[in-house]
């Protein structure tokens, strides 16, 4: 397998993040933020920031703070997710999932901040 992390590697705990849009009883659009482990769970992963020519790449793509997850497969991470790594306030979202070698046991995934519209 080309792409692994050994368990002292998965390091930097994360949530991942779904934004669930309900109705109140007035019909009125509410967000709420739901962890898609279970309330306060937390995701070992292994966290790489972009560097190299993999930086320069990103400058030139308008990426902030790209970086590179790799984690142990689940059916529950999507591109929809947001993700919060722990201690920090600001959500990272997610650019693509990469589902190493269709073997269902890592997942590689490339994050970006994510910025509020101006």
């Amino acid at each position: 397998m080309s792409k692994t992390a050994n368990p002292g590697e998965l390091n930097t705990l994360v949530s991942f993040i779904k934004i669930v849009r309900e109705n109140d009883e007035e019909s009125y659009s509410q967000e709420r933020k739901v962890n898609v482990f279970g309330e306060n769970a937390l995701v070992p992963t292994k966290w790489v920031n972009a560097h190299g020519t993999e930086a320069f790449t990103a400058l030139q793509l308008s990426l902030r703070e790209p970086a590179t997850i790799t984690c142990r497969y689940s059916p529950l991470i999507t591109e929809t997710c947001l993700v919060y790594r722990k201690g920090d306030d600001d959500p990272f979202e997610i650019i693509s999932i990469d589902n190493v070698e269709q073997r269902n046991e890592w997942l590689e995934i490339k994050v970006q901040r994510r910025v509020p519209a101006r």
